[in-house]
């Protein structure tokens, strides 16, 4: 009884310390993406987090704009949730263009992916009463402190969401963003790379002047093809998380990754896990991410080298990951998709 009234008493007067057991708030985020395989993957990550309580995910929006397909992304985004446990999540669409389209081969192949991975084919969810911008814009507002948001496509919504000198943009606690090549090659094939000198990454080349925007309105931690370069996908690893996964998320990530079109390229080594890195280091690094810099950067606006993310002494003043340890990555990610 006599701990029970200091304790109150220490309460009371500001002099408690907090218990080193004791849970933090689970962050507060928004997801923005173009919800194609990767982005897909990420997401079922991030029901898990929302699950464990390690992060409170508020908002789901994609753009109309990257690799996956009108109305159809946003249909796969609503079918990763519910089969992930989390069908209360708002999602919402942005309708913007960008600058430059993405292959329109890549989008076919992504969208029959995610079809085949999800089983949604035919599914058209009712139309949002609110668009991508409006839902961050909104999310924002009504939180009451500061809100992550992970943005793993063209920076579209956001860059309309928080336009230059809004006062929404002292409510984002930090832009953690998959895009940019900063001192490697970038990723331009196909139908983009015609007029290009591929030193840009597809995320900002896709939309530079809204990155452009992004990295001088908001503080941004990037997650460049520098680190994500590390993290290629491999049979191995995708048949130890059919193996070894426990949840819905981590099955439906196998689906995704085993869809033929997905082994075809995994075994040519196309694919990279670079938004699951990106969420990875935002909200469960635990050394998987490494040799990480403030390094001022600016988004090429014209010319061949229209969307490259180039280091350059009075740009916008980035955090920026260069490395990443490959089987660390694994393990956190497999983890991560198991709730452990």
């Amino acid at each position: 009884m006599r701990n029970a009234l200091l304790a109150l008493v220490l309460a009371a007067t500001g002099l408690l310390v907090p218990s080193a057991h004791a849970s933090p708030s689970p962050v507060p985020v928004i997801y923005d993406s173009d919800l194609d395989v990767d982005d897909a993957s990420t997401l079922a990550y991030l029901c898990v987090q929302h699950q464990e309580k390690r992060i409170d995910l508020r908002a789901v929006t994609v753009t109309h704009n990257g690799f996956g397909t009108p109305g159809r992304a946003r249909q796969h985004a609503i079918s990763v949730l519910e089969q992930c446990g989390l069908p209360g999540v708002p999602v919402a669409e942005g309708s913007d263009t960008g600058v430059h389209p993405a292959p329109a081969s890549t989008v076919r192949d992504m969208e029959e992916v995610l079809t085949g991975a999800l089983g949604d084919a035919g599914r058209t969810p009712p139309p949002s009463d609110r668009t991508a911008a409006q839902l961050i814009s909104q999310t924002l507002a009504q939180a009451r402190g500061k809100v992550s948001v992970l943005v793993t496509g063209p920076l579209s919504n956001l860059a309309k969401a928080v336009p230059p000198g809004s006062p929404l943009a002292r409510k984002v606690a930090v832009a953690h963003v998959m895009g940019g090549a900063v001192h490697v090659p970038g990723n331009l094939f196909g139908e983009a790379l015609p007029g290009f000198d591929n030193s840009q990454e597809l995320n900002i080349w896709l939309d530079p002047p809204s990155a452009r925007r992004a990295f001088g309105t908001v503080p941004v931690r990037l997650t460049p093809l520098d680190a994500t370069n590390h993290v290629l996908i491999t049979q191995a690893y995708v048949d130890r998380v059919g193996a070894e996964g426990t949840t819905p998320s981590a099955r439906l990530v196998h689906s995704i990754m085993t869809q033929p079109i997905m082994r075809d390229g995994i075994a040519l080594q196309y694919f990279y896990w670079w938004d699951a890195l990106a969420a990875v280091w935002a909200f469960d690094n635990d050394g998987v991410v490494s040799d990480v810099r403030r390094t001022p950067i600016v988004v090429v606006q014209q010319g061949e080298q229209s969307g490259r993310t180039a280091p350059w002494p009075w740009g916008d003043r980035l955090t920026v990951a260069f490395d990443a340890d490959p089987a660390r990555f694994e393990q956190v990610f497999l983890d991560g998709l198991n709730g452990k």
